[in-house]
């Protein structure tokens, strides 16, 4: 006898179809999804613990750990590759298992197997029997009556010398996964698009009458018209607030008044108030054009290198060839009074200017004390020091997934609330002829550990029992075996 040999599914599939079958059913992997999630909760734990003190815990404690510790610091997670990409593959994979299910779920609601057994009728948690004084036919149409008036869908089949009922109630509901899926899209693809066009400044300085570019790929500035501040008796801040435009292509565009808790937003853009300094209005004379220049530069970016408590800014004046330092008075006296070298006085800056590279004509570095209101020359180029002024401290913020993750609101609402307020409820049971004008009818809910359901169906029940005036046997198999382990 010759023998004969059966290709296997995978031998009579192309190429193509083996790769694309081994992509779905990666995607559709419960073991893939699990090392994914895993692989994103250690993202955003790295993420997270970038802005604490833990990295550096790690470099003082952890020998040989400092050089990573300062990559991590470096890292900006939320805008790398890999948070990026793991966000896309959740996306693609969600999508992948939510078409992977739509068949299934819709052949649930369309065409559901309406065929069940007595041995799911008789294990059923919870099910109920009746003895009809009619006929099969007779009593098919009366249960049907029955759920239909409790505004459940009847379906029946014929088996033999028996009926099987089908009967379901929201069964729509059930499409209520998809709006809840295709929100979770919503939320990873937001999280894409926000990663990457997205940016968060947190310490964006601008001095009063100063406007200074957002950048990050923007053409909007942020000019401070005025700022304000009212000081408790303590000499603590109570409250404090600036008078902001937003300019766009060097048009104003928007205006408004910011202070804590109080943003401003203009398209995807959200401006909020952070907190506010010492800011110094210094006018210099470019020696190339013999133009004024005026600069406000905030006091606090630096400090003094002999005093911490000592504001200080740095500038290059690249016309004039020069690097000008200025340091503010100590805005502590009282704190370790040793460091104030400089011993300058309220209305007294500190002024330094040492050559840049190319610079000739300047050998060393020249300092002067000046007051308010004077002019000094160092390095060649005339200082004044106009006033002292303020700075404000905004975090400018910018994220377009916004509409994105708004939608996304709607439907995990929307879908959810599908889910849990309109819940597919479903009965199954058999009717079957027990003489020629007697009959038996078995009904048990599909509602294995759910509380709900189990109530619907008792109050399917006992509607029946109302309106048929007919014997019905209630049986709760779980309160029983409780019962029965109790020894009740």
């Amino acid at each position: 006898m010759a023998n004969v040999s059966v290709p296997s599914p995978a031998a009579q599939q192309s190429p193509v179809d083996v790769v694309v079958d081994r992509i779905w059913r990666f995607f559709v992997s419960v073991k893939a999804a699990i090392w994914e999630i895993v692989f994103l909760t250690v993202l955003v734990l790295i993420g997270t613990l970038r802005g604490s003190s833990v990295p550096q815990w790690i470099a003082d404690h952890v020998p040989g750990t400092s050089g990573l510790v300062e990559r991590w610091y470096a890292w900006d997670v939320w805008h790398s590759l890999p948070f990026m990409g793991i966000l896309t593959l959740l996306a693609v994979a969600i999508t992948i298992c939510t078409a992977n299910r739509a068949p299934g779920i819709w052949q649930s609601i369309a065409h559901p197997t309406v065929t069940t057994t007595r041995g799911f009728l008789r294990n059923a948690e919870l099910s109920a029997t009746m003895d009809l004084p009619e006929s099969r036919e007779a009593a098919v149409a009366t249960i049907s009556a029955e759920l239909r008036g409790a505004r459940y869908r009847v379906l029946t089949e014929e088996r033999g010398s028996e009926t099987h009922v089908y009967a379901d109630r929201f069964r729509y509901g059930k499409l209520g996964t998809f709006p809840f899926h295709l929100a979770l899209i919503t939320v990873l693809v937001g999280g894409v698009v926000g990663a990457k066009w997205g940016f968060r400044e947190n310490a964006f300085l601008v001095p009063e009458g100063v406007t200074r570019a957002v950048e990050h790929g923007t053409a909007v500035s942020v000019r401070v018209d005025d700022f304000q501040e009212v000081y408790r008796e303590t000499g603590t801040a109570k409250e404090f607030r600036s008078s902001i435009a937003i300019l766009e292509n060097g048009e104003e565009v928007a205006a408004g008044s910011v202070s804590p808790n109080h943003p401003l937003t203009y398209g995807d853009m959200v401006f909020y108030q952070s907190g506010f300094g010492q800011a110094v209005h210094i006018d210099w004379v470019d020696p190339t054009t013999g133009q004024l220049v005026e600069e406000r530069l905030p006091l606090g970016e630096f400090q003094s290198k002999n005093n911490p408590d000592a504001a200080a800014a740095v500038i290059d004046l690249v016309p004039a060839g020069v690097q000008l330092t200025i340091v503010a008075p100590d805005s502590d006296p009282r704190n370790q009074p040793e460091l104030d070298l400089l011993k300058l006085r309220s209305g007294q800056m500190y002024l330094q200017v040492s050559p840049l590279p190319g610079n000739t004509a300047l050998t060393t570095k020249v300092e002067s004390v000046i007051n308010q209101g004077e002019t000094v020359e160092l390095g060649g180029v005339p200082f004044t020091f106009v006033r002292e002024k303020r700075f404000t401290v905004l975090q400018v913020a910018r994220n377009p997934a916004i509409p994105l993750f708004i939608a996304s609101s709607f439907l995990l609402v929307g879908g959810l609330a599908c889910t849990f307020y309109f819940p597919h409820r479903r009965i199954r049971g058999i009717i079957a002829g027990t003489g020629p004008e007697t009959s038996q009818v078995m009904l048990a809910p599909m509602a294995r550990r759910d509380w709900s359901a189990a109530r619907s169906f008792t109050s399917v029940v006992e509607r029946m029992r109302e309106h048929l005036h007919a014997p019905i046997v209630l049986v709760d198999r779980e309160q029983s075996e409780a019962a029965t382990s109790t020894g009740e």
